[in-house]
């Protein structure tokens, strides 16, 4: 609803109707305006200077052309709490200007912290700046988000405030404010700014906070205070509640009840923690690296020289280095691996590529198959469950598990003296036989004494296993409980693709250096570590075209998502396009 106001206004012309209160009940939504306005999009309903949008009308919402590119025109709106009759009220701060909680101290920073968390992670606040005037925040620290800041002195928050309240004063026009952040050039500029101010303010501090929200024109700026601002008449009291109750609470000056919408203090401390975990920069050590907190730099480019072969014929895979590199070569059974094609005498379950079950000695079911090999993977990776764990993990219904378990127990059959691959849990505990794996746990094998202690014949068995991206045909939602497995695969993959390539140079065995980052990448599509691990191999093999072409497409990766290249990519890409790393001296 909110994009097609800004689409309606954007395509028509029509004036950007200034926002007081919305109401979200199930089957409306309610739009108090600030005054009358009857230019409203299709779909809306006019009452003076209220809009209404019904369920049964928000259809005409999908019609609206270019509605997902529509400007966020209320970037402040934020709820309050609910009404006596369950529906969420917001409000726009920066249309009310300055909202007062009126409530006792502990009550009224869980209100403000509501507010907080709300913008910092509202879809429609993304670029409000939230500025949380408090001597301390662990919220704040935990975010660490450009814009949401912490400041201890008011009186510097103040002196910051009314230089950009003048700025933007002397090109305000006499439209609202939504109005600018119809022109995409002009959009930033009148990101608004919003203060949660958690302290006491003294009279002439909250005097020059008034000048600077209530002067017209007004400006995009907001605050929330512990205390009425005087000469704004919005406040949000909160009362005690009654035991075992929820604090009623009263807006005005509409005068509307509501129980108000409160983040209190052990709620605070769960989500600082969420935060701080889920958003940390900090990083251990895979499993499968040993003894190191990070990949090894990589050696600098070696300049184009000879070039090496691996062949693979087969099953059969000879290496065979040139000249400058000592004569050897390594046979098939040296290198102790096999293609991941050759088909298993054993049951196993293929997740490094596309999903699939070989080696199972029963026919596959008629139905349902690719839920068999999910139960099967599940079970590999739970092994000694329970029914009730294994329903809970899959998020399955009971009757649904016992179906597909019978299928798969079928498709499984029996190993050599009749053993069933899925033995009946008589015990309460499912396990499958001990010969029962998957292509995963062969690779682990492989690297278990770390991708970065590991030979490069074992290397290069455990990327041969690699048949592309790890669940490839799994859709979005299905293998839900593997996603953090998912994660991992392509993470080792990724380290073991680094790995063979860095090991293949230095021998200068350029086919096995391209080989292995080109299957790796196959796994982890655009990497940054492995790209550089091709470039790397195109430079040394003296195929300027390819190192040009490769550089472009890394350094435009990186515009696309709005992320820096590392700093050892930056050093790489100078030192293949301009001979050497840009002179820099440390400050």
């Amino acid at each position: 609803a909110l994009r097609a106001i800004a689409a309606h206004c954007r395509d028509s012309g029509a004036e950007v109707p200034a926002l007081r209160r919305v109401r979200v009940a199930e089957q409306q939504i309610t739009f108090w305006l600030a005054g009358p306005c009857a230019d409203a999009p299709v779909g809306f309903q006019v009452r003076d200077n209220v809009w209404l949008l019904d369920a049964t009308d928000a259809g005409y919402l999908a019609g609206v052309p270019d509605i997902d590119d529509a400007p966020h025109l209320y970037p402040g709106l934020v709820s309050l709490g609910c009404d006596s009759d369950g529906a969420t009220v917001l409000v726009d701060l920066e249309q009310v200007g300055s909202l007062g909680i009126e409530a006792a101290d502990d009550l009224a920073e869980s209100a403000l912290m509501a507010i907080a968390m709300e913008l910092s992670f509202s879809w429609w606040s993304e670029e409000v700046k939230v500025t949380l005037v408090d001597t301390q925040s662990d919220f704040v620290d935990a975010l660490q988000t450009h814009n949401v800041v912490l400041a201890p002195d008011v009186n510097a928050v103040l002196d910051r405030v009314e230089l950009r309240a003048q700025a933007q004063r002397s090109f305000r026009t006499g439209q609202a404010i939504g109005h600018h952040r119809l022109d995409p050039d002009r959009a930033d500029a009148w990101a608004p700014e919003v203060f949660l101010i958690n302290v006491d303010l003294s009279t002439v501090q909250q005097s020059r906070l008034e000048a600077v929200l209530t002067v017209k024109p007004r400006v995009a700026m907001a605050a929330v205070t512990r205390q009425p601002t005087p000469g704004s008449g919005n406040r949000m009291a909160i009362y005690p509640p009654e035991p075992g109750a929820l604090p009623p609470g009263r807006l005005y000056p509409d005068d509307l009840g509501l129980t108000p919408q409160l983040i209190e203090a052990p709620v605070r401390e769960a989500v600082v923690q969420l935060v701080a975990a889920t958003g940390s920069a900090k990083t251990s050590p895979a499993p499968w690296w040993s003894g190191a907190d990070q990949l090894p730099a990589p050696p600098d480019p070696a300049p184009p020289g000879n070039v090496t072969f691996i062949r693979h014929n087969s099953g059969s895979a000879t290496i065979e280095e040139s000249a400058g590199v000592s004569d050897s070569q390594q046979s098939a059974a040296d290198l102790e691996w096999e293609p991941a094609a050759r088909p298993a005498s054993q049951p196993t379950v293929m997740m490094l590529g596309p999903i699939d079950l070989v080696g199972a000695q029963g026919s596959p079911p008629a139905r349902a198959a690719k839920q068999c090999i999910e139960y099967c993977a599940w079970l590999l990776e739970h092994p000694g469950t329970t029914a009730q764990a294994m329903t809970a993990g899959l998020a399955v219904a009971e009757g649904t598990r016992r179906s597909n378990m019978s299928r798969l127990r079928n498709w499984l059959g029996e190993a050599v003296g009749g053993e069933p691959y899925l033995p009946d849990a008589y015990s309460g505990r499912i396990r499958l036989h001990s010969s029962v794996s998957s292509d995963w746990q062969r690779l682990q094998i492989l690297v278990g004494a770390g991708v970065n202690r590991s030979d490069p014949a074992k290397l290069t068995a455990a990327l041969d296993l690699v048949r592309g991206a790890p669940l490839a045909d799994a859709a979005p939602g299905q293998w839900h409980w593997a996603e953090e497995l998912r994660t991992d695969m392509a993470s080792v993959i990724r380290d073991i693709g680094v790995q063979l390539t860095e090991s293949a140079l230095a021998v200068n065995d350029i086919d096995l250096a391209r080989w292995a980052a080109s299957r790796a990448l196959s796994a982890a599509p655009g990497d940054e570590l492995l790209m550089c691990a091709r470039i790397r191999t195109e430079h040394q093999a003296g195929h300027v075209a390819e190192v040009e072409r490769l550089v472009l497409q890394v350094s435009a990766q990186a515009r696309t998502l709005g992320v820096d290249l590392a700093a050892e990519t930056v050093v790489l890409l100078q030192q293949v396009m301009e001979g050497r790393p840009r002179a820099r001296r440390s400050v």
